[in-house]
């Protein structure tokens, strides 16, 4: 609502009518509130005082610089509160994340350097540099794929189910024998007491084929496999040395075996006496699956599992491929922390700081009120008041522009102070910098040396 001034008069000695307006007046109209009422009669007075004692035309009774100071300082204080705590809450938590994914990042490029790491093969316990192994394996692929365009299938390595069952071949017999000396031959597993004899056995049976079978059927099954290899090298003394240790196992494995399968057997039908046939065709299974299948499975899954060259091929590819895998996955996620950090910093530049200054400001600016309520209530000032700011503009670290400052333009008051805005700049140019040193180290990891061409010529040489 508004209202016209009535002009003081203009000889410096004539009585003053005093405030325009009351505090009910002024409220009710609009032009203030009570609090910013209270303001302004605050300085009314001293304003009127000065002016009077200096002589000052009334029409050029503007409120003096002190009074500009003194009113704006309470707005001015809440302004500073408020900056500190939104860079505080909204602007700290953000650089706090920059440099937390900087160390993060730090790591990562320190974990990615240090790749690839040695590795070895149980076939020659022989330790390469990861650069050494991603060469033995072109080494061996080459040797191999010779030996193929020759004719030797030798190299071919069984199928992976076969390589899977020789592996748990032993502790499936065990199992299997286990369960048929409890449920075929009635003999207390859980309650070794109630028949120490049969259990002693069952122990003994077990521990045999868990141990001494196994130990059999692994040599038969290496010797067989050696044989192979060396034949196809043309080396026949040793394949034939290879063949005479094969068959002396074979020859004692398939005695044991057939001797316990056949007395299983045999006890079992005892036991069972005239059970149905099903039950019986269900004895005699388990017993020639747990006593001949399991073991002719483990010995084919080694002996025709392709030779030391490949098998140490396929050891180092694996661990090679392994370690790509690692190198890819430390160095997807060092971009991926870069790229996070990037984005809470142009986050906290564009938007963050920007509304935190822009509340700020209006903080600030809110003395306005009483002081343009304060001159209306002083009465004939033609002119709005001169936006006279004494402040400088202060120069950001992270950027080439200059930000004003935080300032209402009301003549005497003071501009907010920047520091706490200025330090955080400084705080993230600091972040930048270290970010682009982080971001040049990335760049300059050297490469894998196993790389996707070697790993798919690789494959193709899978049967």
């Amino acid at each position: 609502m508004a209202t016209q001034a009535i002009p003081l008069p203009d000889h410096p000695h004539e009585n003053n009518q005093g405030p325009q307006y009351t505090r009910r007046e002024a409220v009710r109209a609009g032009l203030c509130t009570k609090a910013e009422y209270v303001i302004a009669a605050t300085y009314y007075e001293y304003v009127v005082r000065n002016h009077r004692t200096a002589g000052t035309p009334p029409n050029e009774w503007e409120p003096q610089a002190v009074v500009g100071r003194q009113l704006s300082a309470p707005y001015e204080r809440d302004a500073h509160d408020l900056l500190v705590m939104r860079l505080k809450n909204q602007a700290d938590p953000g650089l706090d994340a920059i440099d937390r994914l900087c160390d993060d990042i730090q790591t990562t490029i320190d974990a990615a350097g240090k790749l690839p790491e040695d590795v070895s093969t149980p076939e020659t316990n022989k330790v390469y540099s990861g650069r050494a192994a991603a060469a033995r394996v072109e080494q061996l692929t080459d040797r191999v794929e010779a030996d193929r365009a020759d004719g030797y299938r030798h190299h071919d390595r069984a199928p992976a189910w076969l390589r899977f069952i020789s592996h748990v071949a032993p502790w499936a017999e065990a199992l299997g024998f286990l369960a048929f000396l409890t449920y075929y031959l009635n003999v207390p597993i859980v309650s070794p007491w109630r028949d120490w004899m049969g259990w002693t056995f069952s122990l003994i049976l077990v521990v045999y084929i868990m141990l001494g079978q196994t130990w059999l059927v692994d040599h038969a099954a290496r010797a067989h496999n050696h044989a192979r290899e060396v034949q196809a090298d043309g080396q026949k003394h040793q394949a034939e040395i290879s063949r005479r240790h094969r068959l002396g196992y074979l020859l004692v494995t398939a005695a044991i075996a057939i001797g316990i399968t056949t007395a299983l057997i045999e006890r079992g039908l005892d036991t069972l006496g005239r059970a149905e046939t099903a039950v019986t065709v269900v004895m005699v299974m388990l017993a020639i699956t747990t006593g001949l299948l399991m073991p002719t499975l483990a010995f084919l899954g080694k002996a025709l599992d392709g030779s030391k060259v490949s098998r140490e091929r396929d050891a180092l590819s694996d661990d090679l491929d392994a370690d790509r895998e690692r190198y890819d996955v430390l160095v997807d996620e060092a971009e991926s922390d870069l790229a996070v950090a990037r984005s809470l910093d142009r986050e906290l530049v564009e938007k963050v700081v920007p509304a935190i200054l822009r509340d700020v400001q209006n903080v600030v600016d809110e003395a306005w009120a009483p002081y343009n309520f304060l001159r209306l209530q002083l009465g004939g000032l033609s002119n709005a008041p001169i936006h006279n700011s004494t402040a400088t503009e202060v120069e950001l670290a992270t950027g080439s522009r200059t930000r004003p400052p935080l300032y209402n333009g009301i003549p005497g008051a003071e501009p907010v102070s920047l520091q706490p805005v200025i330090d955080r700049d400084s705080q993230l140019a600091a972040l930048r910098v270290r970010l682009e040193e982080l971001t040049l180290r990335l760049r300059q990891l050297p490469p894998h040396p196993w790389d996707h061409s070697s790993a798919d010529r690789i494959t193709v040489l899978e049967p």
